[in-house]
């Protein structure tokens, strides 16, 4: 028997990580093998980009584009190209 435990994807996992967040490749072309995974930069569907930085933690070359909002998130804010008027005295 082999010990194929290791290679199982949950999928309830994906698919809360591909419904709180979409994913981006930093890269557009090129294929990067890790840990027994391959994924292609120009083809990844999102389940394959939520499981590279979820699970595999391929942050520097996976963005999440966040589409839910947490309490210990940030909150993006607009700047402005306007400096204040207020004076310091």
């Amino acid at each position: 028997m082999c010990d194929c435990g290791g290679n199982i994807v949950d999928l309830s996992h994906l698919n809360i990580y591909t419904i709180m967040a979409k994913y981006k490749a930093k890269k557009s072309s090129g294929t990067l093998y890790s840990n027994g995974f391959k994924i292609k930069w120009a083809t990844a569907t999102q389940e394959e980009l939520a499981y590279a930085y979820e699970e595999l933690g391929m942050t520097s070359n996976i963005e999440k584009l966040s589409t839910t909002k947490t309490k210990n998130e940030p909150k993006k804010t607009k700047e402005s190209g306007k400096k204040s008027t207020k004076s310091e005295e």
